[in-house]
């Protein structure tokens, strides 16, 4: 009987990951198993007790070297321990110990791995937002995921056929709001300074309202002189001149692939933000009312946007902007937006890294939730959770921030083994997405990069304590339980 048991011992430590599961937790799994070898053992062969376990753990070790060779399994040191406290439980029961029996099965439990974190969506599989939350393979391998993330990219081809903006279509363009200064011949009645209303329209006494919005002044200037020869208030068309004193800030709305949809109001300012002698010139310029100051306004551009494909919707009118030159910091174009205007990002589905870092377009930090209660730390404050943990730049990825919430080292066999957790929200499925990750794992492979998530806005980071340090917590709880009773006995 003990020689079929390490057969089946053997087979599924040397077999195929997955190959058998008895749904036990893997700590669970070891620690009954190889206890129960123990057991069969001891009461087949004659000899010292001590003798067999240390023989029985002994093969424990050799069969964990050997799945460092095979394909897709590894050492693990959390097994060795639970075989170790397998083989110990073992002991016990035939030494007729039930008090200790209790103690090294409540001690399996604490090295009984928990449950995986499940998704709606497949992370295994590269389902995720990003390619790199996808879980560690057994083994190192090169990462598919190039040719994964490149299928997951859909191009908007659909837009292809809508005109690119063209360039300086809106710098001279009126819009709502602005200051305008309107000469009429030598007519001080109707000369002045005029601010647009909401409506757009220029009003000048006696004469019915202008449309001004969205055309050049110019334009504005033709109009006001037709409009003045037309209601009689000259006979000959008069001499105008129409310049634009002040811009304006607007309000525009941006949607789609930005991490703040919404209204925002872009080329704000102060009174106080020109000095006099700009205040009596003519002209503004169009600093801050830029498409690049709007995604600003909106916390910026998803990883998943089509930086290609930005459509402008303006007067009835579609067009399309490339902003693609922004990514590779090389000089852009950046068009002056009316108030109105809508602007609408589209996904490519696909996690683009070149957008996961500071740029013009994209944020320049992040804040994230973060706790780290591993052992000795209590409290966040002891682990050294201050604001600036909180607040990253946009880029940074898991094992970083891991490292500076101090869940990275310490004692190397104990309680240096933790876990970390990464909860994030898909942008483009709402849903949200829970990944886990044995960081000495993470902090040893070579492919490391494939599967350490980029922090997006909001995320949040958790440490475990290893199952070394679980284990050794219960058995000192059961021991603070257990050593007032000799006292309340004898007082009894």
């Amino acid at each position: 009987m003990p020689m079929i048991l390490f057969g089946v011992i053997l087979t599924l430590s040397l077999c195929p990951q997955g190959f058998f599961n008895l749904g036990l937790p893997d700590g669970i799994s070891h620690a009954g198993a190889y206890g129960t070898l123990l057991i069969l053992a001891a009461r087949r062969l004659d000899g010292r007790l001590i003798d067999i376990a240390i023989a029985i753990f002994a093969i424990s070790v050799a069969l964990e070297y050997l799945q460092a060779l095979t394909p897709d399994r590894s050492t693990s040191f959390d097994d060795l321990l639970a075989n170790a406290i397998g083989i110990t439980i073992g002991c016990l029961f035939l030494m007729q110990r039930p008090a200790f029996i209790v103690m090294g099965g409540l001690m399996a439990v604490g090295c009984a791995a928990m449950e995986t974190p499940r998704n709606d969506t497949p992370i295994t599989s590269v389902g995720g937002f990003q390619q790199s939350q996808r879980t560690f393979p057994n083994h190192e391998e090169t990462i598919i995921g190039t040719e994964s993330l490149l299928e997951k990219c859909k191009p908007n081809i659909q837009f292809d056929n809508i005109p690119l903006l063209p360039r300086l279509s809106g710098e001279n363009v009126i819009s709502r709001g602005d200051l305008l200064r309107v000469v009429v011949n030598d007519d001080a009645l109707l000369s002045g300074d005029y601010e647009l209303e909401d409506d757009g329209a220029l009003r000048l006494p006696r004469l019915s309202p202008v449309q001004a919005h969205g055309i050049t002044p110019d334009v504005l200037t033709k109009n006001l002189a037709e409009a003045l020869t037309t209601e009689n208030l000259y006979r000959a068309s008069p001499s105008v001149s129409v310049k634009i004193l002040e811009r304006a800030g607007v309000r525009v709305h941006l949607d789609g692939a930005v991490f703040e949809p919404g209204t925002t109001e872009i080329g704000l300012r102060s009174a106080e933000s020109r000095d006099l002698a700009r205040q009596a010139a003519f002209g503004d310029p169009t600093y801050g009312r830029g498409i690049i100051a709007a995604l600003q306004g909106v916390a910026g551009l998803r990883p998943d946007a089509d930086t290609q494909r930005i459509l402008l919707k303006r007067a009835g009118k579609t067009w399309r902007i490339d902003l693609r030159s922004v990514v590779v910091n090389k000089s852009f174009y950046d068009p002056m937006l009316l108030a109105g205007d809508q602007i609408s990002i589209p996904s490519l589905d696909c996690f683009q890294p070149g957008l996961a870092r500071p740029t013009a377009i994209t944020r320049k930090g992040i804040k994230i939730h973060v706790s780290n209660l591993t052992s000795p730390s209590q409290s966040n404050a002891q682990s050294a959770i201050d604001p600036d943990i909180r607040e990253v730049k946009y880029g940074t990825r898991m094992l970083q921030t891991l490292v500076r919430m101090n869940c990275v080292g310490g004692t190397q066999l104990t309680n240096a083994d933790r876990w970390a957790v990464l909860i994030s929200q898909n942008p483009v499925t709402g849903r949200s997405e829970v990944i886990e990750r044995q960081i000495e794992k993470l902090v040893r492979r070579s492919d490391r990069d494939n599967h350490n998530p980029v922090l997006m806005p909001g995320d949040a980071l958790a440490c475990y304590d290893s199952n070394v340090t679980n284990g050794r917590d219960i058995v000192r709880s059961i021991i603070e339980v257990i050593a007032p009773a000799p006292l309340l006995l004898g007082a009894l």
